[in-house]
């Protein structure tokens, strides 16, 4: 009679048993291990059953991984410390401590390349790593959102490439990043990954004839250099001037620090005498060093963008939108058009002044690597890059200003900080420690009250927010206006915010949410009827599986 277990087990078809591998023998060497023998894929098409059966057995990464998976910035992180801690006990214990260091690192990123391993069998991507302690990571097909291909200047000139793949958590770290592989194989798994996602997303069979079928191949964006090197110097990367600065400052600190030590001893003086006056400062000297400083941060914003951005294209091939940039280093990245969460068009003062923007695609990755950013677009192709990226929408939706009300709101938020500066410059004490304030600063900070007070009205000159039975909009900002749209269904909470103050204004805050760390449409200072309404139409479009579209 069968046992109490082999009766409560499931009967499960009877397989023939495979027959025993062939006795190893010590005299032909170590074991081989199948992680270094598993071939190769030499394509990257639709079809992938090749493809995931070449990556169901665990392998290992490219044996250069050893070298060139440590990020530069870690690297420079690690050796940053050792070297400013023995700086003082002289050149030779130094370098004795970097080779020491560089040694063991290296033995270490040897075992870790060894015992790391990674599979994929068309349903589960698995990665096993770890030399004491083994951490087995598995990531489910369904889950990933977007997968990346980076491709370093270092990389390409061995042919290699870096694959991250993106869930929709809110992480900063990628769920799964393999550094680095063949960039064959980078290649080929990211297609039996795309596949076996849309095998899974749309329910059918990996070798059905939809998934067979070419699609075409349709450019939706090509940045020129020209839009690339103007988005570069108007926007973030013009931050490089403070680095800059320092040294010029130096310069000029040498050349007008011991002339204005006499002025100040002059103007202090019971007599009116200048003591000691030193020879007045080299001026043209130190405009030329002001002239140059700017002129290099401008240089090097450019080519930083250029490098980084240059030849932008977005291609839509079937359901998927591929963005690939770059120069010396390239990003390819793939993203769902159906994983698209938000759309933000974002314009500073001196974009919007030459009729320019920026759009940042945001997919359901994580926080930063989920962001897919337009170096730079004129405002006229903005709605057709919109119907693009947002099907069945036309571009930027009708937007409705908010009411008059609103300006207190904007007037108190802005006034605020600059009251709350002007009291501390103000009725701070004449010694604050050894530190003396120039009498100057309390009534310069008088000029915070009226610039504050123009930027609030210029702030709520540019609220507004608009609803479409597919998309919610709102727009926000003052020197730097942002317009966020976001498809209806991908609105996963919608909350409402009514202050002390705006309920006596009748106006409230509401805030969708959307899927993703910090991915929200924030409709600000919104009259209490619109707010009402846009809660309504949000909550019901939210909770459809599809957009409430009337039907004509």
């Amino acid at each position: 009679p069968p046992t109490p277990a082999t009766s409560a087990t499931r009967c499960e078809p009877l397989m023939p048993t495979p027959p025993p591998p062939p006795p190893h023998l010590p005299s032909h060497g170590p074991p081989p291990d199948p992680r270094d023998h598993a071939p190769r894929p030499t394509g990257a098409g639709p079809d992938t059953e090749a493809s995931v059966a070449t990556f169901a057995t665990p392998r290992r990464l490219h044996p250069a991984s050893v070298l060139l998976g440590v990020p530069l910035v870690q690297l420079v992180q690690a050796l940053i410390l050792p070297v400013f801690a023995t700086v003082a006990a002289g050149r030779g214990f130094t370098l004795g401590l970097l080779v020491i260091i560089g040694v063991v690192g290296l033995v270490a990123r040897i075992l870790d390349w060894h015992y790391r391993s990674f599979s994929f069998d068309g349903e589960v991507l698995r990665l096993e790593h770890g030399v004491l302690s083994r951490n087995h990571r598995s990531l489910d097909v369904a889950r990933i959102q977007q997968v990346e291909i980076r491709r370093g200047a270092v990389q390409r000139l061995f042919g290699l490439a870096a694959i991250r793949v993106e869930t929709a958590g809110g992480a900063s770290e990628p769920e799964v990043e393999l550094r680095v592989l063949h960039e064959d194989d980078a290649v080929a798994l990211r297609a039996a990954v795309r596949a076996s996602k849309r095998r899974v997303d749309t329910g059918g069979e990996s070798g059905s004839d939809d998934a067979a079928a070419p699609t075409e191949e349709h450019q939706i964006l090509a940045v020129p250099m020209r839009h690339v090197v103007v988005g570069s110097v108007t926007g973030a990367r013009l931050l490089v001037l403070p680095a800059l600065l320092g040294g010029a400052l130096q310069l000029v600190g040498q050349q007008i620090g011991a002339f204005a030590d006499e002025v100040t001893r002059f103007l202090l003086a019971d007599d009116g005498v200048l003591p000691g006056f030193t020879e007045a400062p080299e001026w043209s000297l130190v405009l030329a060093a002001a002239g140059i400083t700017a002129v290099l941060a401008v240089a090097l914003a450019a080519i930083v963008g250029v490098l980084r951005d240059g030849r932008f294209r977005i291609v839509r091939i079937g359901e998927d939108l591929h963005i690939s940039r770059g120069l010396l280093s390239t990003r390819d990245s793939v993203v769902p058009l159906r994983r698209i969460q938000l759309v933000e068009v974002r314009r500073n003062w001196l974009r919007d002044l030459l009729g320019y923007a920026t759009v940042r695609i945001r997919s359901a990755g994580s926080d930063t690597e989920g962001r897919v950013s337009v170096p730079l677009l004129h405002q006229s192709d903005v709605d057709d890059l919109l119907a693009e990226i947002l099907p069945n929408v036309d571009g930027t939706p009708s937007l409705r200003a908010h009411p008059p009300a609103a300006r207190r709101r904007a007037l108190f938020r802005w006034l605020r900080p600059a009251a709350a500066i002007v009291a501390v410059a103000w009725l701070a004490p004449e010694t604050i420690g050894p530190v003396t304030p120039p009498s100057w600063i309390a009534p310069a900070s008088l000029a915070l009250i009226p610039l504050n007070s123009v930027l609030a009205l210029l702030e709520h000159r540019r609220l507004a927010h608009g609803v479409t039975e597919l998309v919610v909009a709102s727009r926000r900002g003052a020197i730097s206006v942002t317009t966020s749209i976001a498809p209806l269904v991908k609105v996963q909470t919608v909350g409402v915010r009514r202050s002390p103050f705006q309920r006596r204004l009748g106006l409230a805050t509401v805030a969708a949410r959307i899927a993703g760390s910090g991915a929200v449409v924030e409709v600000l200072d919104a009259a209490e009827e619109d707010a009402a309404e846009l809660t309504t139409h949000l909550t019901r479009n939210a909770a459809s599986p599809t957009p409430v579209v009337p039907t004509t």
